[in-house]
C-alpha cells in the first residue's frame, strides 16, 4: 500500500529525534515515523540505543498534555495524551530489561500515580491498569514498596493491604527452576553504576548506599549527584506535590454499577494478556511463564485473602483433604462477584477445550503440537523424550485397558516450552502461558487452581453459572474430553510401584539438570493422578448438596424457589459426574471408598428421616430418586471392583432403613432388585430374562455358561449355598455384615453361611471370607462373564448394552428431568462390571480352585455366580424388615414388589435347565417369614397384609409336587404348619378381604398340590368359597371364578377322602370332623352357581365343573339319580341371554353326545329331552341367526343336534309317545325353520317348562375379549348341511370304518378304458351321463357290467339281475354318495323245466266271509325268501317279502316290522267290507281258473333277433323309473356341459372336506425333561399316557387311512396316528411319540408338524410347569396341559391367546377324573379349534367352501336345452351328428317308440309332439304346430316283465 521512505529519510528522522533543540511534538512525530517502518526487533534495538531520548520525548509530551488538560479539556489535549500513552506502551513493551533495573522508577511512579488516580475517567484508568501491569512484571521483584502498594490498590473498594512487604503465605518463590543469573531480576549495584544516566565523570565522590531487606532488595539512594531520580542533591530529594487527576470523566460517560468487579476483571484480563506483550531479549515461553507467575504471586498475596476468605492454603491435590462436608450456611459477602469472576477466569484458562471436529464423546488422542506452534513441523528432542517416557506414564488405573489407545496417543504430544532450546523465537500465546502456569508449572500453582475451583462449590446459588462452569470443567477432565490431558491428571508408574510394594525402579533421567529447568507443563512433579482428582472432586463437589443460606435474602435477589431450582440443577449435574465415574472410570479402592462415604454423607444430610409433605419445595424431595438410584447402584458397582468394609455396609444398611419412609427409596430398591434378579438368573441359572420376558415368550434360554459335561465350578456351588439356603423363621432386623479386607488362606475349611432370625440377611457372626473354596481333585473351570469374551472379540463395542439396562428409561425412573442426568444413564451391567472379569493376581486363580469375587475376599472383579448370589441376598435385606415400615402405603408397595420378584423367580424356575444345573433351585421361600409376621400387623396395614398373604400363597405353591430331592425346595415342616394355620385362620375369619385373597391365590392349586395334610382344610375352603359366592360383590377383586373352580375340582376327588378328618370352619379352633356328604353339598352349590351366578366366568366354570362330574358318572357307569337334573340345569343354561356363556355350555353338552348310548340305556327319556331342548333353543334363534353374536351359538347347537340325532338312531327318533310328534319330525321342522330363517317358536312340541329358580342374565361379563371379528358362520347353510347329512346317514352312523362320510368312488372307477383319474376320457364315454338334479345336487350315472361280488342279491333262488348295473354318484353339500343299482327280474329258466302246478280251487264260494285272512295257514319263516313254490295259496307274497327284507336288512326297518299292519286309515267297518270284496274277487278268479278250457291254444311267440342293448340302456331305464323324465321334474333336472373345466371343478369338489377338520398336537413330557430335544426324542410314553391316547381316539394306519390325515401322509410322519371322527368333524392327533426321532432331520420334521397346529395338548409328568415356548411357534393359540395326579386325577391348565374367546368343557386349573378326561379333552380341543378360527376374519368353513363350489358348478356348467334334446341325451349321452333332414320331433318319436310308447299311446303315428308349447325362435322361423296336449310319460318297461334290450337308432 505505502512505500517506505528511503534510508536517507529515516536517518533524518533519527537525527531530528536526537536533536534536543527540537520541540517534543516534532521529535514525537519523527519517532512515530521510525516506528512505522521498523518491526518489533528493530524497534527494540532502536529504543535500547536511544532510550534516553525516547523517554525524554515521552515525559515531555506527557507533561505538556497534562498541562493542556489541566487548563481545559479539549480534543487536542486528549489526542496529545493518547499519543503519549501510545509511546508509553511502546517504552514498557520494548525496554523491559531497563525497566527491570528500576530505570526511570520515580518518573514512572509519578506518571502511573496520575494515570491511576481515582478521579480519572474509567477508560483511562482501565488502560492505566494494563500499562501498569506491563511495568510491574518488568520490574518483578525489583519493584519498591510504593509500586507494590500501587498494585495492591489497583482495584477500588479493596481494603488497605497493610504491610505489603510481608512474605506471601503461599511461598512467593514462583519458580524453583535455575535460570540465567543475569535474568533473576535482583537489584544489582553494578547495574546502577553502569547505567548511562549515572554520570561518574561529574562527581566521583558520590556513593550509593544500598540497604537489603528481608523482603527483597529495595535500594535507597543517598549522596548521588546524578541519579536516575534526576535529583542533583541527594540529601534534599525532590518533594512530591499532590497528585491531580489527568482526565476527569465526561458528563456523557456511563459509570459501571460495580467498580470493584469491573476493574477486577480488567486486572485479571491484563494479567493474562500482558505477559506476551513484553519484548524480552529472551523471548521464550519460560520467560513469559515467570512473568505471569510473578503477577500471580502478588495477586495471591494482596487480593486472594480478601476475595476468597475461605481459601485454605493447606488443601493440596497431592495430599487430598478428604474431610466430608457438613451442613453449613452460605452467606453473600461484598466480594462475591469478584470471587465469581476469579473462578470463571481460572476455569476458562484451566479448561483444555477439545478442538472442533474431534470426537466429543470419547477420549481421543491429543492434538499435535502443530496446532499450537507453527514452527514445530520437524522432530525435536522433546518428541524423542516423550517417546522414551510413553511407557512410564499412564492415565487412570493401569489395568483399564479400555483407554490404552487414547493414553498412548496422548503421550506423544510435546509442549511448546520444550522447544525453547531452538534458536527460533516462539509465537507466544497468553492463553497457553496462563494455562501452563496454573496447571503445569508447580504443585503450588496446581493447588491454587484446584482450591480456587473449590470456592465455586461454596458460592451462593444465585451464582450457579460459575458453579456449573466448574462442574463442566471437572466433567471434561474426568471424561477425558480435552484436547490435551493436563499433567496433574497423569500418574507415574513409579509412584504406583511404590504404592503396590513392587521393587522401586527410579524413573529415567530426562537428559540433564539444565534440561529439567526448561520443563514446562510435562513436569513429572506436578502429576497427581486421576484418582486424586476424582477424590478431590467428589469431596469438594459434595458441598453443593449441603449448602443452604437463603433464609434472609437481600432486596432484588432471586426468590427461594429459584434458588432451590438452581441448587437442584447443580446437584443433578454433580450426580451426573458421579454416575459417569461409576460406569466408565477405573477407580482404585480409596476412590471407591471415598465415593461411597460422600454418597452416604450427602444422602444422610439432604434427606430427612420424615419426608416433607411438599417434596418439590425441598432439595431432598427433588433429588431423592436420583440420590437413591446413584447410591444403590454405586454400592453394587463398588462391590464388584473392591472389597467394601463391613463398617460401610453397616452404615449403608442403617441409612436405608432410616430412610424407608421415602417412597422413592422403595421404588429404586425395587428396580435394583429387578436388575439384580436378572443378573442372578444370568450368572447362577444361565438364563437371560430379557429374552424370556418378551410379549410372545419365544425361547428365552441362552446356552449354559459351561457345557454339561464339564464340572460346575466350585464358585457356583458356593452360590448355591448362598442363594438356596432357605430358612422360614421369622425375619428380623438387618444384622451387621463384617467384611475382611484380605482373604484368608485357602487352607481354611469351607463353611456354610449361617443366618440369624432374618432369613434374607447374613448373620452377624458369619464373615463372608470364611466361606473358602476347598480345592478339589478336578481342575475347575474359571468363570468368565460374557463381557470378557465380548471384549476379546470387539473392543469397540459398547459396554452398556440395552439388555443390561437397569430400566427401560433410567433417567425418568430416577425422577430427574434435567438433561445432565439423562446424559449419564446409570445402570447395572448384567454381564460384568467394567471391561471384563479380571483378577489382581493370576496365581491365586490357578491354585485356589477358581476365581473368587472381591465380595468374598477374592481377587476377581466383576459378576461371578457367588458375587451375584451374595449381592442379591444383601440387597434383598437392605431395607430391613418390611413389617417395621410405618407408612401403610410403603408397606404395601414393598410387598407388591416382592410379589413381582416372586413372579420373576417363577419365570427363572420355569426356564431353568436341569442338565448340569440340578443342584441349584430357586429360593422361593426366603420371604415367607416376613409374610407370616405381617398377619400380626394393625388394621392400618390392611393392604400390605393382603399382599403378604398373596405372596405367601404364591411362594408356597411355586414348586410343583414330584420334584427330585435335589431341587424340589421342600417346605420346611414349621413353614408348612404355619402356612396351613394362616390358611385356617384366614379362610374362617370375618375379614372378607382375607378370604378373597386366599380363595383367589390358594384355592385353585390347593387340591392339585396335595400338600401334607391338605384334606384337613377342605371344609375351610368350601366354607370360604360359599362365602365368596353368596356375596353380592361383583368387582374384579372378588374371586368368584376361583371359588367355583375349587368346588368343581373337589367333585373329582375320591369318595373315600370325604371320610377323612377335617377341621371345622371356625376360627382359632382346631376340632376335626368327617363329612361323607360333602360332595352332595358341593354339587348343590355348583348347581346353584349354574342357575343364578351373576359373574360370567364363574358361571362358565360351574357349567364345566358340572359337565366333568356328569361325564365321570357316565364314563364309569355310576348310577346317579340326580344326573338328569344336572343335565337339565345345563340345558337351561342354553337359554342364557349372554350368548358367550350359552356357547360354552353348548360345548359342554356336545361332550355328552359321546355317551348317548349310556344315557339311553341308564336314563330313558333323557336323550329325547336333550334333543327337544336343543330344538327349542334353535327355534328361538331361528330369526336372529344372522347376528354375529348369535352365529357361534347357533352353529354349536346345530352340531349338538346332529350328534345326538345320529347317535340316537332312527328307531329312537321315530318313537311316538302320547300322541306327540316324533323327534325326527321335530328335528327336520326346526332345521327347515333355521334354513329359511322363519320363526320356529310356533312348532308344536317345543314348549319348555318355566323354572323360576333360573336366572338367564348376568351382572358381570368377564369372559375375555370384548371385540372379535365378524363371524363367518353361515347358519342357514350349516343347517342345510346337517339336514342333508341326517337324511343320508341317519341309522348308518357310525359306520364300521368310522372315518369316511364322503365316498371316494369316481366316474372312471371299474372302467379300465377311462384311466385311473377323472380325466378327458370321461367326457367321451358313452356309458356316463353328468346331470344336475337340483340347485345343490349333481348326479353322475354310469352303466357298468355287473360286478362279480359274493352274496349278490341276484343269486337268490327265483330272482336274477341284469348283466349290467347302474352306478349313481350324487354330489351335494353333505358329500359324495355312491349306489350300485340293478334291475331285478324273474328267473324264466326254472319255469321251462318244471310245469306250474295248478292252483287248488276253493271248495265252496257261497260264503265269502268264511275264508278270511285270519284263517290262513301260518306264515313262512322270516329268513326264507318267498316264491311261487313255498308260498301258501291263500296269502299274498307281499307280507312274506316284507318280513324277509326286515330280517335280512334290519337297517331299513326303522324299528318296526314291515309286514305289520298299521292303524287303518279307513272309517270303522269299511275295512271289513273291503276284505270281503277281496275274498269274493279271489273266489271268482279261482272259479275261472277251474273252468278254463284246457284245450286253449298256446300262443306262439315269434322269436326275432333282438338288437344288442345300448351302453346306457339300464341308466335310461333307471331314470325313467325315478321319474326324472317327467315334466314335473323338468325344472330341476338339467344336463351338464362336458368340458375339461367341469372335470377340474369336479376334482376340486371331491378334494374338499364336508366336515370340519382339526389338527391337534399331542406332546409327552417325561420326568426331568425340559429341553425341546429331550421332549421330542420320546418314542413312547408311560402306561397312563398310552391309555389316555387310546381313550382319546382310535389308532389308524396312515398309509391306508382314507380320512383326514392332517398332512401326515408321506415319509417321516410315522406309521400310525390317533384319529377321531363324528358326523360333524374329523380330528387327527399329531402325537409326538408316534413320529420318528432318530435323526436331527426327523426331529425338525416333527417340530414343524407340531408347531403348525393351533391346539396343543401336553401330557406332562415333569414336576416343573410346561412352558409354551418349549416349542417355539407363532401358532399354539390354545395350550392344554395335563398333569397326572395320584388317585386317577388330572390337573388341567388352559392357556389361550388374548384374542381367543372362552370355550368348554375344560376350565382353567381344574382337576378332573381320568375316566372322563379323554372325552373332555377331545371336546375341548375341537371347541378350542373353533374358538381360534372365530378370531380369523377371513376363515371359510368346509361347508361354505363346498357350497360355493357347488354353486359355481351349477352356474357355469348347466346345459340349458329343449325337452326333446334333453330326452335324446338321456337316451344316448353321445348322440350321432344330426342329418340336415332330421328334426327334433322325429328323434323324440323314435325315442318314444324305442321305449315301447306305442303300447299305451294307442296311435300308430311314428312321430309325437313335444309336451311343451311352441316357442318362437326368431322373427322368421317357427316350429311346426303340434296337435294335442302334453301327455304324461308312462313307465318305459314293466318291472315284472322286462322288455328286451332296445336297439339304438342311427
Amino acid at each position: 500500500m505505502f512505500t517506505k521512505k528511503s534510508h536517507q529519510d529515516l536517518k533524518k528522522s533519527t537525527v531530528k529525534i536526537q536533536d534536543s533543540k527540537k520541540d517534543s511534538a516534532t521529535r514525537l512525530k519523527h519517532l512515530k515515523i521510525i516506528l512505522e517502518h521498523f518491526d518489533s526487533d528493530e524497534a527494540k534495538t532502536y529504543f535500547e540505543n536511544n532510550f534516553s531520548h525516547v523517554y525524554f520525548i515521552l515525559y515531555d509530551n506527557f507533561i505538556q498534555a497534562e498541562n493542556n488538560l489541566r487548563q481545559k479539556v479539549h480534543k487536542a489535549g486528549k489526542e496529545e495524551l493518547e499519543a503519549a500513552l501510545l509511546l508509553l506502551e511502546k517504552v514498557l513493551c520494548l525496554l523491559p530489561e531497563l525497566l527491570g533495573k528500576r530505570w526511570q522508577l520515580h518518573s514512572l511512579t509519578r506518571i502511573f500515580s496520575k494515570l491511576l488516580h481515582s478521579a480519572n475517567s474509567q477508560k483511562l484508568r482501565a488502560e492505566a491498569i494494563k500499562f501498569f501491569l506491563l511495568w510491574y512484571q518488568a520490574l518483578g521483584d525489583n519493584a519498591p514498596f510504593e509500586v507494590h502498594k500501587m498494585f495492591a490498590l489497583l482495584i477500588p473498594g479493596m481494603p488497605d493491604p497493610g504491610n505489603v512487604t510481608r512474605p506471601s503465605p503461599l511461598n512467593p518463590k514462583p519458580f524453583d527452576i535455575t535460570t540465567n543469573p543475569h535474568e533473576t531480576g535482583d537489584f544489582s549495584m553494578e547495574d546502577i553504576m553502569q547505567h548511562p544516566n549515572f554520570s561518574t565523570v561529574i562527581d566521583n565522590a558520590k556513593k550509593v548506599v544500598v540497604e537489603q531487606t528481608s523482603s527483597g532488595i529495595m535500594g535507597k539512594i543517598a549522596n548521588v549527584s546524578a541519579s536516575i531520580f534526576h535529583d542533583t542533591n541527594a540529601l534534599n530529594p525532590v518533594q512530591s506535590v499532590e497528585i491531580q487527576p489527568l482526565l476527569p470523566p465526561s458528563a456523557n460517560e456511563k459509570s459501571v454499577d460495580n467498580e470493584t468487579k469491573y476493574f477486577f476483571e480488567i486486572l485479571l484480563d491484563g494479567m493474562a494478556t500482558s505477559v506476551t506483550k513484553l519484548q524480552w531479549r529472551d523471548r521464550s515461553h519460560a520467560k513469559a511463564m515467570r512473568c505471569f507467575a510473578f503477577l500471580l504471586e502478588k495477586f495471591k498475596q494482596y487480593y486472594l485473602p480478601v476475595i476468597c476468605p475461605q481459601f485454605n492454603h493447606k488443601n493440596s491435590l497431592y495430599k487430598p483433604n478428604l474431610d466430608l462436608p457438613v451442613q453449613h450456611n452460605i452467606l453473600e459477602d461484598d466480594f462475591v462477584l469478584c470471587r465469581v469472576t476469579l473462578i470463571k477466569w481460572v476455569a476458562n484458562y484451566a479448561h483444555f477445550m477439545k478442538k472442533q471436529g474431534s470426537d466429543g464423546g470419547q477420549p481421543s488422542s491429543m492434538t499435535s503440537i502443530g496446532s499450537h506452534l507453527p514452527h514445530s513441523n520437524t522432530p525435536t528432542p522433546a518428541t524423542s523424550l516423550h517417546h522414551e517416557e510413553e511407557t512410564s506414564f499412564t492415565v487412570g488405573h493401569p489395568s483399564d485397558s479400555s483407554r490404552a489407545s487414547s493414553h498412548d496417543s496422548a503421550s506423544n504430544t510435546p509442549h511448546p516450552s520444550l522447544e525453547s532450546g531452538s534458536g527460533v523465537y516462539e509465537e507466544l500465546s497468553s492463553e497457553q502461558v496462563v494455562r501452563d502456569v496454573l496447571c503445569c508449572s508447580s504443585r503450588e500453582h496446581v493447588d491454587f487452581t484446584i482450591e480456587v475451583l473449590r470456592q465455586a462449590f461454596l458460592l451462593p446459588f444465585s451464582h450457579a453459572a460459575a458453579i456449573r462452569r466448574v462442574i463442566a470443567l471437572y466433567k471434561d477432565w474426568i471424561q477425558m474430553n480435552v484436547s490435551e490431558i493436563p499433567p496433574f491428571l497423569m500418574e507415574s508408574t513409579y509412584e504406583q510401584q511404590l504404592a503396590q510394594g513392587e521393587p522401586a525402579v527410579p524413573p529415567r533421567r530426562l537428559r540433564n539438570d539444565s534440561y529439567l529447568g526448561a520443563l514446562g507443563r510435562d513436569n513429572v512433579m506436578v502429576r497427581a493422578g486421576m484418582q486424586n482428582v476424582l477424590q478431590v472432586f467428589m469431596t469438594q463437589a459434595a458441598h453443593v448438596f449441603v449448602g443452604s443460606g437463603w433464609t434472609v435474602l437481600p432486596a432484588g435477589a432471586a426468590s427461594p424457589q429459584q434458588l432451590l431450582d438452581e441448587q437442584t440443577d447443580t446437584c443433578k449435574r454433580v450426580l451426573n459426574i458421579y454416575r459417569y465415574m461409576v460406569m466408565h472410570v477405573a477407580m482404585d479402592y480409596n476412590t471407591w471408598e471415598q465415593l461411597l462415604l460422600v454418597l452416604l454423607q450427602i444422602t444422610s444430610l439432604v434427606l430427612t428421616k420424615i419426608p416433607p409433605k411438599k417434596k418439590q419445595e425441598t432439595l431432598g424431595g427433588n433429588l431423592a430418586p436420583a440420590l437413591f438410584q446413584t447410591l444403590i447402584v454405586t454400592w453394587i458397582k463398588a462391590n464388584l471392583n473392591v472389597a467394601v468394609k463391613s463398617e460401610l455396609w453397616q452404615n449403608f444398611m442403617e441409612l436405608l432403613m432410616r430412610l424407608t419412609h421415602w417412597e422413592d427409596l422403595i421404588k429404586e430398591w425395587a428396580k435394583t432388585m429387578e436388575t439384580l434378579t436378572r443378573v442372578l438368573a444370568r450368572h447362577v441359572y444361565s438364563l437371560d430374562l430379557s429374552e424370556t420376558s418378551g410379549g410372545s415368550a419365544r425361547g428365552g434360554r441362552r446356552p449354559p455358561a459351561a457345557p454339561a459335561v464339564l464340572p460346575r465350578p466350585p464358585a457356583l456351588h458356593h452360590a448355591v449355598s448362598i442363594v438356596s439356603n432357605t430358612d422360614t423363621r421369622t425375619p428380623g432386623k438387618s444384622p451387621k455384615v463384617n467384611h475382611e479386607t484380605h482373604p484368608r488362606k485357602e487352607t481354611a475349611t469351607r463353611r456354610q453361611l449361617t443366618r440369624c432370625r432374618s432369613d434374607p440377611h447374613l448373620s452377624k457372626q458369619a464373615r463372608v471370607e470364611e466361606v473358602i473354596i476347598v480345592p478339589t481333585h478336578r481342575k475347575p473351570r474359571r468363570w468368565y462373564s460374557l463381557d470378557s469374551l465380548r471384549n476379546s472379540l470387539s473392543q469397540n463395542e459398547e459396554r452398556d448394552s440395552a439388555s443390561g439396562s437397569r430400566s427401560p428409561s433410567p433417567a425418568p425412573s430416577s425422577g430427574v428431568e434435567s438433561s445432565s442426568i439423562k446424559d449419564s444413564p446409570l445402570q447395572i451391567d448384567l454381564v460384568s462390571d467394567g471391561a471384563n472379569v479380571s483378577e489382581w493376581g493370576s496365581g491365586d486363580a490357578e491354585t485356589g480352585g477358581g476365581a473368587c469375587g472381591v465380595v468374598l475376599g477374592g481377587r476377581a472383579r466383576g459378576w461371578l455366580p457367588d458375587v451375584a448370589a451374595v449381592m442379591w441376598r444383601r440387597m434383598l435385606a437392605a431395607l430391613g424388615d418390611p413389617n417395621l415400615l410405618r407408612d401403610p402405603a410403603h408397606h404395601a408397595h414393598f410387598f407388591n414388589y416382592l410379589i413381582h420378584l416372586n413372579s420373576t423367580l417363577l419365570k427363572i424356575s420355569a426356564n431353568q435347565t436341569l442338565n448340569g444345573n440340578t443342584e441349584i433351585h430357586v429360593p422361593f421361600n426366603l420371604v415367607a417369614g416376613w409374610c407370616l409376621e405381617a398377619e400380626a400387623l394393625p388394621p392400618t396395614h390392611r393392604a400390605g397384609k393382603l399382599l403378604a398373604l398373596r405372596l405367601l400363597c404364591e411362594s408356597t405353591q411355586a414348586q410343583g409336587p414330584g420334584a427330585p430331592s435335589s431341587c424340589n425346595n421342600q417346605l420346611h415342616l414349621a413353614h408348612l404348619h404355619l402356612y396351613q394355620r394362616a390358611l385356617h385362620h384366614g379362610l374362617t375369619g370375618e375379614d372378607r378381604s382375607v378370604v378373597d385373597v386366599l380363595v383367589e391365590h390358594a384355592a385353585p392349586r390347593y387340591l392339585s398340590l396335595a400338600l401334607d395334610g391338605y384334606s384337613l382344610l377342605l371344609l375351610d375352603f368350601v366354607h370360604a368359597s360359599t362365602v365368596v359366592l353368596n356375596s353380592s360383590d361383583m368387582g374384579p377383586s372378588c374371586p368368584r371364578t376361583a371359588a367355583v373352580t375349587f368346588l368343581g375340582s373337589l367333585l373329582s376327588l375320591p369318595d373315600g377322602l370325604m371320610n377323612a378328618p377335617m377341621l371345622q370352619p371356625y376360627p382359632h379352633q382346631y376340632n376335626t370332623v368327617s363329612c361323607p356328604d360333602l360332595k352332595e353339598h358341593v354339587l348343590n352349590i355348583v348347581v346353584r352357581v349354574c342357575r343364578r351366578e351373576g359373574a360370567g366366568a364363574a358361571r362358565c366354570a360351574g357349567a364345566c365343573a358340572l359337565t366333568a362330574h356328569v361325564t365321570q358318572m357316565l364314563a364309569t357307569r355310576t348310577a346317579c339319580p340326580r344326573l338328569p337334573s344336572y343335565v337339565t340345569c345345563l340345558l337351561q343354561m342354553l337359554m342364557m341371554k349372554n350368548k358367550n356363556i350359552a356357547k360354552v355350555v353348548s360345548d359342554c353338552i356336545l361332550v355328552l353326545a359321546d355317551y348317548t348310548d349310556r344315557i339311553v340305556e341308564m336314563y330313558p327319556g333323557l336323550a329325547g329331552k336333550i334333543i327337544r331342548w336343543i330344538c327349542a333353543c334353535l327355534a328361538q334363534l331361528s330369526t336372529s341367526c344372522h347376528r354375529d353374536t348369535v352365529k357361534p351359538l347357533a352353529g354349536s347347537l346345530l352340531l349338538c343336534l346332529a350328534e345326538f340325532a345320529v347317535r340316537c338312531g332312527p328307531q329312537y327318533l321315530m318313537e311316538e309317545k302320547d300322541g306327540e310328534q316324533t323327534l325326527l319330525l321335530l328335528i327336520f321342522k326346526v332345521l327347515y325353520a333355521v334354513m329359511k330363517g322363519a320363526n320356529g317358536s310356533d312348532i308344536e312340541g317345543l314348549s319348555l317348562p318355566v323354572d323360576d329358580d333360573f336366572d338367564p342374565t348376568i351382572q358381570l361379563d368377564n369372559l375375555g375379549p370384548k371385540t372379535i371379528p365378524a363371524s363367518t358362520i353361515d347358519v342357514k347353510l350349516w343347517a342345510q348341511t346337517i339336514c342333508t347329512q341326517l337324511v343320508l346317514y341317519l341309522g348308518h352312523w357310525p359306520l364300521w370304518s368310522g372315518c369316511q362320510l364322503s365316498c371316494r368312488v369316481s366316474e372312471q372307477h371299474d372302467s379300465p378304458s377311462l384311466g385311473e383319474e377323472l380325466g378327458p376320457a370321461v367326457l367321451t364315454a358313452p356309458n356316463i351321463q353328468l346331470m344336475r338334479f337340483s340347485d345343490s345336487t349333481l348326479a353322475s350315472l354310469i352303466e357298468l357290467p355287473a360286478l362279480d361280488l359274493p352274496a349278490r342279491a341276484g343269486t337268490t333262488p327265483g330272482l336274477t339281475t341284469s348283466e349290467r348295473q347302474v352306478r349313481v354318484l350324487l354330489r351335494d353339500i353333505g358329500g359324495k354318495a355312491c349306489w350300485d343299482a340293478s334291475a331285478l327280474y324273474f328267473d324264466p329258466s326254472g319255469g321251462q323245466l318244471e310245469a306250474p302246478e295248478p292252483l287248488p280251487l276253493p271248495e265252496s264260494n257261497e260264503c265269502p266271509r268264511e275264508n278270511t285272512l285270519s284263517s290262513l295257514p301260518p306264515p313262512l319263516p322270516p329268513d326264507l325268501l318267498p316264491d311261487y313254490k313255498n308260498c301258501p295259496p291263500d296269502k299274498h307274497q307281499l307280507d312274506h317279502v316284507l318280513a324277509y327284507i326286515g330280517r335280512t336288512s334290519p337297517e331299513v326297518v326303522c324299528g318296526r316290522r314291515l309286514d305289520e299292519a298299521g292303524p287303518s286309515p279307513l272309517p270303522p267297518g269299511a275295512e271289513d267290507e273291503l276284505v270281503a270284496a277281496l275274498v269274493a274277487h279271489r273266489n271268482q278268479e279261482r272259479a275261472y281258473l277251474a273252468n278254463k278250457d284246457n284245450d286253449e291254444e298256446v300262443e306262439l311267440v315269434e322269436t326275432t333277433a333282438e338288437p344288442a342293448p345300448g351302453p346306457f340302456s339300464q341308466c335310461r331305464l333307471f331314470l325313467a323309473q325315478l321319474g326324472t323324465l317327467a315334466p314335473a321334474r323338468r325344472s330341476h333336472a338339467y344336463l351338464l356341459r362336458r368340458t375339461d373345466r367341469l372335470l377340474r371343478e369336479l376334482r376340486n369338489l371331491d378334494a374338499q372336506r364336508c366336515r370340519e377338520t382339526h389338527k391337534v398336537a399331542v406332546i409327552y413330557v417325561g420326568k426331568g425333561q425340559e429341553t425341546r430335544n429331550e421332549i421330542l426324542s420320546n418314542r413312547c410314553g408311560s402306561p397312563a399316557y398310552e391309555a389316555f391316547l387310546a381313550a382319546l381316539a382310535w389308532e389308524v394306519e396312515l398309509e391306508s387311512h382314507v380320512g383326514f390325515t392332517g398332512g401326515l401322509r408321506g415319509g417321516g410322519a410315522g406309521v400310525s396316528a390317533p384319529y377321531a371322527a363324528t358326523l360333524t368333524f374329523e380330528a387327527l392327533f399329531h402325537v409326538a411319540t408316534r413320529m420318528p426321532a432318530d435323526t436331527p432331520d426327523a426331529i425338525l420334521n416333527k417340530t414343524r408338524h407340531l408347531g403348525n397346529d393351533e391346539v396343543h395338548v401336553v401330557w406332562s409328568e415333569h414336576w416343573r410347569p410346561y412352558k409354551r415356548d418349549t416349542l417355539p411357534t407363532q401358532f399354539c393359540d390354545v395350550l392344554i396341559v395335563l398333569y397326572p395326579l395320584p388317585g386317577g386325577l388330572l390337573r388341567c391348565t388352559i392357556t389361550r391367546k388374548p384374542d381367543v374367546g372362552a370355550f368348554g368343557p375344560v376350565w382353567e386349573e381344574s382337576v378332573v377324573g381320568v375316566a372322563g378326561g379323554a372325552a373332555l379333552v377331545r371336546g375341548a380341543v375341537t371347541a378350542g379349534g373353533r374358538a381360534v378360527r372365530a378370531t380369523m376374519p377371513l376363515y371359510q368353513h368346509a361347508y361354505t367352501e363346498r357350497a360355493r363350489c357347488l354353486d359355481a358348478l351349477t352356474h357355469h356348467h348347466t346345459l340349458h336345452t329343449s325337452y326333446e334334446r334333453f330326452v335324446e341325451r338321456v337316451r344316448d349321452p353321445l348322440p350321432a351328428p344330426l342329418s340336415p333332414h332330421e328334426t327334433g320331433s322325429g328323434r323324440l318319436a323314435a325315442a318314444l317308440l324305442d321305449a315301447g310308447a306305442s303300447a299305451w299311446s294307442g296311435s300308430s303315428e311314428s312321430h309325437s309332439v313335444s309336451p311343451r308349447p311352441a316357442k318362437r325362435l326368431g322373427p322368421f322361423k317357427r316350429l311346426p304346430q303340434a296337435s294335442g296336449g302334453p301327455h304324461t310319460a308312462p313307465p318305459l318297461s314293466d318291472p315284472a316283465h322286462p322288455a328286451p334290450p332296445a336297439r339304438r337308432n342311427r
